[in-house]
């Protein structure tokens, strides 16, 4: 860690972003998109729970309290999550009802409250053209429920509350399946996102413990292999009937994506951190956020005002060729926009809300 960064990891909050784009577009019916969105929920648990263990570990010095501790993540939490969120939401319900039937009118309260992952789960159990921020529901769930436990709870605590935590959500994903919940109720339940989210706090607070081999590239190569299978898993599962208890994904997921995670953290100098660390990867982790919001957005309207099956005709290329080529120029543009001229200036408020 250096200058207050780890190295790597803004490169890999960029890729993710990335394939959810590709996902998205480019390539249709793997699972990329839902490992790029697990590989978000590490990310966030490692960050986040480190901020929160410093918090804890300040009162515990008596250098802050409990109350201006929570104050200050949750205001720094809302300058970084609620304006981009709210800004692109707004835009896309006034372009869906002045172009469109205005459908998301009948579901924004759950927008709003950031609570559509409980409505795509057990409500509606069907995607839409802005469902894919279900998983921004479950992070800022996490904010408001861990942040105080873990404020709360002695640091020595820590480590058994993550353990504890994973353990009763793959209990309750197990519960959901066998009571014959469908996919995507396991998928945007809050007890799938904190899985991911508690084992990226693990690796905060265990780092220091955290055996060599795991970071290893033997170990690495054996993570990747796993997860170019549960990329193809749903390929498997549509052609040969292929199937898999939900718990035992999850397993693999967090197993193979941690791995990752934790070879990029011993590893500063490795081929794979060098990677990450590319100004084109910075550059997408940097704007990841605005990039993740807008791009499905972009892809439902290009669809709606540009002749891409037309132009797919005209050149030649697969359809999904053109909507790559048109929607992830116009969502990096977006994003950066949404970046430069509107989150930096809620980003820069951050530190005149420090609380010691």
């Amino acid at each position: 860690m250096t200058g207050g960064r780890y190295a790597g990891l803004d490169g890999l909050r960029g890729l993710a972003s990335f394939a959810v784009v590709i996902h998205h577009s480019l390539i249709l019916g793997t699972d990329i998109g839902g490992l790029s969105v697990f590989l978000f929920f590490i990310l966030s648990g490692f960050l986040i729970t480190g901020i929160l263990h410093r918090s804890r570990a300040k009162i515990e010095a008596g250098t802050t309290r409990l109350g201006p501790a929570l104050e200050d993540f949750w205001v720094r939490r809302a300058l970084r999550i609620f304006p981009a969120y709210y800004l692109w939401l707004g835009v896309f319900v006034v372009l869906d009802v002045a172009f469109r039937q205005g459908e998301i009118l009948g579901d924004l309260w759950w927008y709003l409250v950031y609570l559509q992952n409980f409505m795509l789960g057990f409500v509606t159990y069907r995607w839409g053209d802005f469902t894919h921020v279900w998983s921004l529901a479950v992070e800022q769930q996490y904010y408001v429920f861990f942040a105080p436990l873990v404020v709360l709870l002695p640091t020595r605590w820590h480590t058994r509350l993550m353990i504890v935590t994973i353990a009763l959500c793959l209990a309750a994903i197990q519960a959901l399946q066998s009571a014959g919940y469908e996919m995507i109720t396991l998928y945007t339940s809050p007890a799938n996102g904190f899985v991911f989210m508690a084992a990226g706090a693990l690796m905060t607070l265990e780092r220091d413990r955290t055996p060599a081999w795991i970071g290893a590239t033997p170990t690495l190569l054996a993570a990747f292999a796993v997860i170019a299978a549960l990329a193809c898993y749903p390929i498997a599962e549509r052609t040969v009937g292929f199937e898999l208890p939900y718990v035992v994904l999850q397993i693999a997921s967090v197993t193979s994506l941690s791995v990752v995670m934790i070879h990029v953290l011993q590893n500063p100098t490795s081929l794979l951190t060098r990677v990450m660390e590319t100004r084109p990867l910075k550059y997408l982790g940097l704007i990841s956020y605005g990039l993740y919001v807008v791009h499905l957005p972009v892809g439902v309207f290009a669809e709606a005002w540009l002749p891409l099956e037309a132009w797919a005709t005209a050149t030649g290329l697969p359809k999904p060729v053109v909507d790559f080529a048109v929607m992830a120029p116009v969502s990096i543009a977006l994003a950066s926009l949404s970046y430069f001229l509107f989150e930096a200036k809620f980003l820069a408020l951050k530190d005149r809300f420090a609380r010691g």
